[in-house]
Parts: structure tokens; C-alpha cells; sequence
């Protein structure tokens, strides 16, 4: 029997606040540079450092949300992000705020583990799966509003506003869990807790094609994203003529698409199978990902050969980027929540990947990062013969239709 669920609202803004923290302070980086007397370079190892801190503490909260439950852990979670935010908005110099970066992540990270295991461990059937898309969608979301809230506040209030804003933030789910969220997780926590435990859950899960297909399809979306926000400020700048404060709206702009896109995939997958849906939205994805190279070397940087293929991009993320997520651990609910963590370590370490190749390799030449983007999108095509629903009427098995055994 279910336990009762906790909002949804909730849980999805505990998880949105993850990337919602990394992008935020994308489109004042040079005014922090400045302020700081340091390089953009430096600056720039601000949204790294925060890559690197989700990447490293998302299977740990995974593993900790099975052995302790998902209450607690959250709580601990979100008093570290507040704590760290603090810091960081009153941080003297760039190594503190590196500092800070690094254990904001560690701390607000838990927020994506943590609700996915809940849905988990509350929803069933497709009413989970709906669920999931939910807050996926607002993990999608987020870092597109993200570079719009940050680029309007640092413009007006300085760089140290957005802090005090993520910390405000925290503070506001912190309290809503403690306040309404009960613990939610089944049955007794594991006998025993030490690092070959959290071994064993990881060879079993890279043992299942699936969970390694749906991972790498939610990855290669980050990589898609990532690839473009890396230089996206820069592009604006030298090709376009815009300042942070446009691309940040310009950019914000761009989630009205992601919206649009997982409202559709919602749709679609009610009136069609989630087989079809990703079918459908990574086909047109691939189309539009081979056009947008050719578009820019033929017509240049412009906002209609640049933002049309982008709107069109965002919005098959919408639908594609939430399924992954969802499906990582749809099959696997005794190891829910060290599937969420590793799953979404996976992904952000791969966008991370994507972002760091875009920074490396962009000298100026908008075409670069456009391909790298086209590279990731089309990457979810073996991504999805992984997950075995490449093959027409092919779907996956219902939540709550496996065997609950644990490893």
C-alpha cells in the first residue's frame, strides 16, 4: 500500500532548484569578474565547480535516502544549500565563492535524488510516470528561466542578489518539507550500509540496457543544453550585439518552448505510449539537429537561424528530457533512490562534458558549440535502441509491474 503523496509542487521545486543554482549566475559572470578583480576565465570555473559538487554527491544522496529515508535527508540537504548561498553572497573573493559553489551543489542536490524516490515510493502505474514527467518538466524549466532571473537581478541588485535569492529559496522548501512532507520510504532501511553495498546497486543497474539507455538519453539532452549556455552569453555578445541582461530574457524566453514541449509529451503519451513519444520527438529532434550546422554556415548568426531551430530543439527536450528521467527508474523501485542519484549524476556529468568541450573549442566561431549541440542531440538515437522502444508498438513494462527485490 501507498503511503500518501507529498505535493507535487513540492517535490518539484525541491528539484528544480538544483539546476536552477547553476544556471542563475550564467549572465553576470564577467560583472562578478570584474567586481572580484579576477578573470572570466576563473569566473567561469564558478558554473564547474557546481557541476562537479552535483556530480559527486548525487549517488551519495541516493545511497543515504535508501539507508536513512528521504525526510531527513532532504532537511540536511537543504540546511547546507542555505548555509552555503549565505556564503557565497558575502564571499570576499573568488576562492571562497569557488568554495561556496561547490557545497552549495552538495548540498541542494539532494533535492533531485530525493523526489524522484518519493514518486517512487507513492505513485503508481502511469498516475507515477505522469508524475515524474511533472517534475522532470521543472527540472527542464528551470534553467532556462534561470539566466532571465539572474541576468535582472545582477543587473540591478548586483551578482551577491542572487544568492540571497537561492538562499530565500531554501529556506522556503526547507520549511515546506518540515512542515508537510512525512517520510515516505518502504520498508526497513538496508541492514547494513558501506561502500561495497553501494557497489552492488550500481552493478546491478549498469547490468539493466534500459536504465543505461534512458540515462544516456536524459544525459545527451543536458549535453545538447549545456553545449549552447556555455558560449550562448558569448554568441549573443559577439554575434548578435546583445548584452547579458537580453540574453538572459532572450534566453528565458526559450522556456515558454520546454513548457510547450513537455505539456505536448504529456499528451502524447496518454493518447500514444511512451514508445511513440520518444520515438516521435527524437526523430524530430535528429532532423532539426542536422539543419541548424547548415543554417549557420550558410546564413550566418542570426536570431531567426539561430532562435527557430533552438525553439525547436528545446521543445522536443521537453518532451524526450523528462521520459529519460522518468524511465531511469521506472524498473528498479528497491533501488530507487541510488538509481535517481546515479542517473542523474550520469546526465550532468555528460552536460558538464559537452559544456567543458563547447568552452574549450569556441574561439569565436558560433558554428562550434552549434555542432557539438547537433552531436549530443543525435546521440539519443543508440541511446534509444538501448532502451528497446526504437521498435514500433514497442513499450515498457507498467510501474509497479516488477518484482520489488532487493540486491
Amino acid at each position: 500500500m501507498r503511503r500518501p503523496a507529498p505535493s507535487l509542487l513540492l517535490l518539484g521545486l525541491a528539484s528544480g532548484l538544483s539546476p536552477f543554482g547553476m544556471a542563475v549566475l550564467v549572465p553576470v559572470l564577467a560583472l562578478l569578474a570584474r567586481d572580484l578583480d579576477t578573470t572570466e576565465t576563473m569566473a567561469a570555473l564558478l558554473v564547474s565547480s557546481y557541476l562537479i559538487g552535483l556530480t559527486v554527491a548525487q549517488p551519495v544522496h541516493g545511497l543515504l535516502c535508501d539507508r536513512f529515508g528521504r525526510r531527513p535527508v532532504l532537511v540536511g540537504g537543504f540546511g547546507v544549500f542555505v548555509l552555503a548561498s549565505l556564503v557565497c553572497a558575502f564571499a570576499p573573493g573568488i576562492w571562497l565563492l569557488l568554495l561556496g559553489r561547490f557545497v552549495q551543489a552538495l548540498g541542494v542536490s539532494v533535492g533531485t535524488v530525493a523526489a524522484r524516490a518519493v514518486v517512487r515510493d507513492t505513485r503508481e502505474g502511469r498516475d507515477g510516470g505522469e508524475a515524474m514527467a511533472w517534475i522532470s518538466a521543472v527540472m527542464g524549466v528551470s534553467p532556462v528561466i534561470a539566466p532571465m532571473v539572474g541576468g535582472g537581478l545582477g543587473a540591478r541588485f548586483g551578482w551577491q542578489s542572487i544568492f540571497l535569492l537561492s538562499a530565500l529559496m531554501g529556506v522556503l522548501v526547507l520549511l515546506w518539507v518540515l512542515l508537510r512532507m512525512p517520510e515516505t520510504r518502504r520498508g526497513p532501511p538496508p541492514a547494513r550500509f558501506a561502500l561495497i553495498d553501494m557497489m552492488h546497486g550500481y552493478a546491478r543497474l549498469f547490468r539493466h540496457r534500459a536504465f543505461i539507455g534512458y540515462t544516456l538519453i536524459f544525459g545527451f539532452c543536458n549535453g545538447a543544453f549545456f553545449a549552447f549556455l556555455a558560449t550562448g552569453a558569448a554568441i549573443f555578445e559577439r554575434d548578435l550585439a546583445l548584452g547579458p541582461e537580453s540574453f538572459g530574457l532572450i534566453w528565458g524566453l526559450l522556456s515558454i518552448t520546454y513548457i510547450a514541449g513537455a505539456a505536448l509529451g504529456g499528451l502524447m503519451i496518454r493518447r500514444l505510449g511512451i514508445g511513440r513519444t520518444l520515438r516521435g520527438g527524437i526523430i524530430v529532434a535528429s532532423a532539426v539537429a542536422l539543419v541548424l550546422p547548415i543554417m549557420i554556415a550558410t546564413q550566418g548568426v542570426t536570431l531567426w537561424s539561430l532562435l527557430l531551430p533552438l525553439g525547436v530543439l528545446m521543445a522536443c527536450n521537453g518532451i524526450i528530457g523528462p521520459q529519460g528521467l522518468a524511465g531511469a527508474v521506472g524498473d528498479q523501485p528497491a533501488l530507487a533512490g541510488t538509481a535517481a542519484g546515479l542517473s542523474s549524476s550520469i546526465g550532468l556529468l555528460l552536460g558538464a562534458g559537452f559544456a567543458m568541450l563547447a568552452g574549450l573549442l569556441y574561439g569565436g566561431q558560433a558554428l562550434v558549440p552549434l555542432v557539438l549541440m547537433s552531436v549530443a542531440t543525435l546521440l539519443t538515437i543508440p541511446a534509444l535502441v538501448m532502451t528497446g522502444l526504437h521498435r514500433p508498438g514497442s513499450e515498457p513494462a507498467p510501474w509497479g509491474a516488477q518484482e520489488e527485490t532487493a540486491p
